[in-house]
């Protein structure tokens, strides 16, 4: 039609604005998928770093205890209950969320057998995580 401003056909020199911003849109989506996908991984990525490293922790606390002689162990009263005998929150890594606890209790259950639970605990509300190894260790040796 002779009187159109905008003739049907389309030009072959270029795209047109809505080509372009239709465009611009789909990156925009991709690249906001993207970011909301990375901030996830690396908050995941954080939390298993955190956790091998508590577990790490308390795994070499617990062996330190394994180590010792029975008579060393520190004795409980009264029988059959934990007690806490050590609290070494100060050398658990500073890459932990905080609050951070590492706590160590025995239970004498016999003259001949205590019970080590270590513990430890970092993170607070819905974030919140703890990592508990226990063993026993007899007066002749170790059982778990």
């Amino acid at each position: 039609m002779p009187g159109d401003v905008w003739p049907l056909k389309r030009s072959p020199k270029g795209f047109t604005v809505v080509e372009l911003l239709i465009t611009l849109l789909v990156v925009g989506i991709v690249f906001l998928a993207f970011t909301t996908t990375f901030a996830g991984i690396a908050n995941i990525s954080k939390k298993g770093t955190d956790v091998a490293s508590a577990s790490q922790t308390a795994f070499a606390k617990l062996q330190e205890y394994e180590n010792l002689n029975f008579n060393n162990l520190p004795s409980t009263t009264p029988t059959g209950s934990l007690q806490q005998v050590e609290d070494f929150s100060s050398s658990l890594p500073s890459v932990l969320e905080s609050p951070r606890s590492g706590l160590v209790f025995i239970n004498t259950s016999s003259s001949t057998l205590k019970q080590v639970v270590v513990k430890v605990t970092f993170g607070s509300g819905a974030t919140q995580r703890y990592i508990e190894y226990t063993t026993f260790i007899q007066k002749q040796g170790l059982g778990r």
